[in-house]
């Protein structure tokens, strides 16, 4: 009977640690994926899985001085998260992408999203398999 805690115990921290390997490899990804586009000044993801739900948050600083300039970033931020093979596709991607003053924020409804998509959709909406 002294092995039936230890084992409840390890059973609750394995999962844990799990979510919090994937959600680091989650914020690693999305960063550099971010950052290798010209024009994102800064990008910092929040990710979080566990228990079965969780999010995906980001805050991309885009360097723009109009709309057009700002869509073309978010625009080239999208295409290179879809070519990313370190991406999942149920990952979410950002809702916005603004200038540090916030001046210009755009959205992926700005490119023909219907809302933020997640990485399978982008995948799927610019025709890239991730190699």
């Amino acid at each position: 009977m002294r092995l039936l805690p230890a084992v409840v115990v390890a059973a609750l921290v394995l999962p844990v640690s799990a979510c919090s390997s994937g959600a680091a490899k989650c914020e690693e990804a999305f960063t550099a994926a971010a950052m290798s586009v010209a024009g994102v000044a800064s990008a910092k993801w929040d990710c979080n899985f566990s228990f079965g739900g969780g999010w995906v948050r980001a805050d991309v600083v885009i360097e723009a001085t109009t709309e057009d300039e700002a869509i073309a970033v978010m625009d080239e931020a999208l295409q290179a998260f879809a070519a990313s093979p370190d991406l999942e596709d149920g990952w979410s991607t950002p809702q916005e992408y603004a200038t540090e003053d916030r001046s210009i924020i755009v959205g992926a409804s700005d490119v023909g999203f219907n809302g933020p998509p997640n990485v399978g959709e982008v995948r799927e909406h610019y025709g890239i398999t991730p190699g």
